[in-house]
């Protein structure tokens, strides 16, 4: 498996001794509860380098609650491992305050390795390699950091995630959020709770509480669907927020896209998952406000990389959210559609 300089995260010296015993303080998390945690380690190699463990569970209300028939982790549960090491990292070895408040300014995911895993009896151990660079700020007062990321799961090389992330400090936050929006703050439990939602199984789901899509509408080559922010489910909401978070746009990013994948190209939805995207946010999204996910364009996927050289029936799905009549967030995400899993033989180490 080979990518370009630029993106190539090496596993660092030392991923074989993280532990997978217990989970780190759910406070550097910024979660609640802990059934929401699998980071179990994390360890400082270097001035800008370090280390982190999550076990995948083998069940869950949320991330393992679908209708996939292939034997491959989900993806957005690889994505909230990765959150987690950066935000727990970003506090504990970069310097960002515990007080910040974070703002996601873009992040990109591949997932090359995603159907060459084998099948384990055991949760799986999810080993984690990152790399910071283009601080912004100073030690306690971190204004910007980039992360570069690089996962193995069952001693293969399974992808790569990078994630652009602002700092506001706490005691300006509020102003700022106010200033942004042009009103006030709606209290959490103030908002409407949203009860409509499209039939789980056209969206890869069985319960209809982790459908994020309150209706769609597919057209010849685009689909549009308004998105049921899911202020109940206690995985996407571990607690209150002032702003819908950028993992519960991206399972509305999933679900539309696995609405087009049927629709639109007349593949199996349970045989599809996601391969990888890259996304930037514009702006906050609020709770108050409806939201609007938009395919707008759909294609074969383009490119000769990692993705095309390992994984079947690629697509690219160009994606915007909006709200108020201006795209919030805009990105593509990519699919792959496959009848098995190709398990390769135990990966090379990386280097």
């Amino acid at each position: 498996m080979t990518t370009n300089t630029e993106e190539k995260k090496t596993c660092l010296p030392g991923a074989a001794n993280l532990e997978f015993m217990r989970t780190v303080d759910r406070s550097l998390l910024h979660r609640w509860a802990l059934s929401e945690v699998f980071l179990t380690d994390s360890r400082q190699t270097g001035e800008n380098d370090y280390l982190a463990a999550a076990q995948l569970p083998p069940s869950h209300a949320y991330y393992t609650e679908t209708t996939s028939r292939l034997n491959a982790p989900d993806p957005m549960l690889l994505l909230e491992c990765c959150r987690q090491a950066e935000t727990y990292g970003g506090h504990e070895f970069a310097g960002v305050s515990r007080k910040s408040k974070f703002l996601l300014r873009s992040w990109k995911m591949e997932l090359p390795g995603l159907l060459t895993l084998p099948e384990e009896e055991t949760p799986g151990e999810l080993r984690i390699s990152v790399r910071t660079s283009n601080r912004r700020g100073t030690p306690g007062d971190v204004r910007r950091l980039r992360f570069g990321i690089d996962m193995k799961l069952a001693k293969r090389c399974l992808g790569f995630v990078t994630m652009d992330v602002g700092y506001i400090p706490a005691e300006v936050y509020d102003a700022v959020r106010i200033q942004g929006r042009g009103r006030p703050l709606v209290p959490f439990k103030d908002i409407p709770r949203e009860n409509a939602h499209v039939a789980p199984h056209l969206v890869g789901r069985s319960s209809p509480s982790n459908v994020v899509l309150a209706s769609a509408t597919v057209d010849t080559d685009n689909a549009y669907a308004t998105v049921r922010i899911p202020l109940d489910n206690r995985s996407m909401f571990d607690h209150g927020q002032d702003h819908v978070p950028g993992m519960v746009l991206m399972e509305a990013a999933r679900q539309i896209c696995l609405l087009g994948v049927s629709d639109l190209w007349g593949a199996s939805v349970s045989r599809t998952t996601v391969a990888g995207f890259e996304f930037d946010f514009m702006r906050y999204a609020e709770l108050d406000a409806p939201t609007t996910v938009h395919i707008r364009k759909t294609e074969p996927y383009a490119h000769e990389d990692n993705l095309s050289l390992m994984l079947p029936e690629l697509r690219t799905f160009y994606i915007e959210f909006e709200q108020d009549g201006d795209v919030i967030a805009a990105g593509q995400m990519h699919t792959t559609t496959s009848a098995t899993v190709n398990v390769l033989p135990e990966g090379e180490e990386c280097l």
